[in-house]
């Protein structure tokens, strides 16, 4: 299947039937802010530490959820409802379960250089190491006795990593719509135009995108002297009209989130007639 008709097929599925589309939508964040709840007990210093219930409820619920919304994606582009009890459909829930530990943990694979970086960062800011030191250690280290191309440098390093993440979940993106067609093997040997898909599906996301690119450029004067931002001299945008774009963008994003999904599942779906 073509790139392109993966979008058609799945456009026609989100717009033609849209009201089960926001259905499956509000079904979705239901679930996530269920797992999320937990976050609450922040409010509590002393009950911080059960804000780790969100890891465990995140897992045994979230991964066999997103199996179940494959699975009813997997019907809708097929003629049936992107709304039903299959969002909730218990049965083999030990399998959906185990198959999304399995793509979890190579997704920490990818995240591998993420997670070092971290860690080189929690080294080096923990203790009594201030901002100023920090941007010393940047400035000598990674500037070559220049505090903003040291910045820019540790910044280019942690897009890297993000990006390598991000490689990591277009290559798996299509697995779990091959295990909803009951073939897990079906992607093999299609990764390069699933990890293309996943990609071009990315402009469903546009208005978050547009949303942060304009904070980039709101923000940018201000960090190129990170001395007067730390110092507190540096004139800074507007902090409320900042999260009001912020806000925006999301808004108009999660509308687009089931398409951006379904764009995946229509492509994997399209693999299984061609295999045929």
């Amino acid at each position: 299947m073509k790139i392109s008709e993966a979008f058609r097929k799945a456009g026609r599925v989100y717009f033609g039937h849209f009201g089960s589309a926001v259905g499956f939508l509000v079904i979705e964040l239901c679930l996530t802010l269920m797992c999320l709840a937990p976050a609450l007990f922040l409010t509590d210093g002393k009950l911080t530490v059960w804000t780790a219930a969100m890891i465990p409820m995140w897992l045994l619920i979230m991964l066999p959820a997103r199996m179940n919304a494959a699975e009813a994606m997997k019907d809708a582009l097929n003629g049936g409802s992107l709304y039903s009890g299959r969002l909730a459909d218990p049965a083999r829930y030990g399998g959906k379960l185990l198959s999304g530990l399995k793509r979890l943990f190579f997704l920490l694979i990818w995240s591998v250089p993420l997670l070092f970086c971290a860690y080189q960062v929690k080294i080096h800011i923990a203790g009594e190491t201030d901002i100023i030191t920090l941007l010393e250690i940047i400035k000598d280290n990674f500037g070559g006795g220049n505090t903003v191309q040291g910045v820019f440098f540790i910044l280019l390093i942690a897009a890297a990593t993000l990006l390598v993440l991000a490689a990591g979940c277009a290559f798996h993106s299509g697995a779990r719509h091959a295990r909803a067609q009951g073939d897990p093997k079906l992607v093999n040997g299609h990764h390069g135009k699933i990890m293309l898909t996943w990609l071009c599906a990315l402009v469903t996301l546009l208005p978050l995108i547009a949303a942060l690119g304009i904070l980039v450029l709101r923000y940018a004067p201000a960090l190129g002297n990170p001395e007067e931002l730390i110092s507190g001299s540096a004139h800074l945008p507007s902090t409320r009209i900042s999260a009001v774009i912020l806000a925006a963008g999301a808004v108009l994003t999660v509308p687009l989130l089931p398409l951006r999904s379904l764009i995946s599942a229509a492509f994997v779906d399209g693999l299984k007639g061609k295999d045929a």
